[in-house]
């Protein structure tokens, strides 16, 4: 029988929390290996940092079943604490708050537990030390902060699931499915996992975070000149822009311009008027039956080519394909008689 710890944080995504217990409950139904009488390969419970119960980010209350000491797992899966996504003092309570776990975390991984994050669980186990020459992955829209608190971690943003051997970290907050469906195929067999997937009536493992990123110019920084070029961008990102004019609109040489919104933004100016119309166009794209090579035009583009391999390697897939997964626009059907 395989141990499986799933830590519940304060603030957490609960739904991941109990879709975890439910995803290894599954498995144990769908589990029919030579020998295996008892119907249970996974013995899966729940633990919370001082075995109290936690409120999770909708405000439901999630008991633990079992306690720290009492427990020692094969497998340990921190589940994402929600905080980390709103801003830096939340990430700095919600990992205050962690701390008591390292010990444990740590131990676990000395006694070849194997390790998980889901989502912004990864600060934890960073946190912890336990990212350390490891890669990491966490929630795109974390990944700034991510960077700025450990930035000798390497982190694949990008990515859904890495796979470091006994560290293993999963990606968005309902990237727990994808998560669940690796480590059974990889703890069970491979038919496992795909009776499972029928089951639960779960696609095979998505690879990336790409198509779901979307571009936040990060203003957490304190040069009020580049903030003030950041918002005048969002308003006039489809017009023709040069250095040169952003610098002087600036009030600053084109050198000393370029440097400084590097510095504040973590993006060269180029990159970063590139990502707005990216996200310009996906916005398009998912509100509008527009023609494709409207929207290129609409966005401050000419060279149509051009942009849409820019889209491609921005958001992981073609304009159409884009469209395609995330349009909620329902074309007009034709009419019968």
């Amino acid at each position: 029988m395989i141990k499986v710890a799933v830590v519940a944080l304060p603030y957490c995504h609960g739904s991941g929390i109990l879709g975890i217990m439910d995803f290894f409950a599954a498995a144990n139904f769908c589990d029919q290996s030579p020998g295996n009488t008892s119907g249970q390969r996974f013995d899966c419970q729940i633990v919370t940092i001082d075995d109290s119960p936690v409120t999770t980010y909708s405000g439901v209350s999630i008991a633990p079943t079992t306690t720290c000491d009492s427990y020692q797992p094969d497998l340990v899966i921190v589940g994402s604490a929600m905080e980390a996504v709103l801003g830096d003092r939340h990430i700095n309570q919600s990992l205050a708050r962690s701390t008591p776990l390292h010990g444990w975390l740590q131990d676990a991984f000395r006694r070849g537990a194997t390790v998980a994050s889901v989502c912004t669980g990864s600060f934890v186990l960073a946190e912890a030390g336990l990212l350390r020459e490891q890669v990491a992955t966490t929630h795109w829209r974390a990944a700034p902060a991510f960077r700025r608190r450990y930035p000798d971690i390497r982190l694949e943003a990008d990515q859904l699931l890495i796979d470091n051997g006994q560290i293993i970290c999963a990606g968005g907050a309902t990237s727990f499915i994808d998560l669940c469906l690796y480590l059974v195929e990889k703890l069970g067999s491979p038919s496992l996992a795909l009776a499972c997937s029928k089951l639960l009536i779960i696609d095979a493992r998505r690879a990336e975070q790409t198509p779901y990123m979307s571009f936040y110019g990060s203003k957490a920084h304190q040069d009020e000149v580049i903030e003030r070029i950041q918002h005048w961008l969002e308003v006039h990102y489809a017009e023709p822009l040069t250095i040169d004019d952003l610098a002087d609109k600036a009030g600053l040489g084109a050198r000393t311009f370029k440097r400084r919104f590097k510095e504040a933004t973590g993006e060269t100016p180029l990159h970063y008027v590139q990502q707005l119309r990216v996200e310009a166009a996906k916005h398009q794209l998912e509100s509008t039956q527009r023609q494709t090579a409207r929207i290129i035009w609409d966005v401050g583009y000419e060279d149509a080519s051009s942009f849409r391999r820019l889209f491609k390697r921005t958001a992981g897939c073609t304009m159409e394909q884009y469209r395609r997964r995330f349009s909620y626009v329902t074309p007009r059907l034709a009419a019968h008689p």
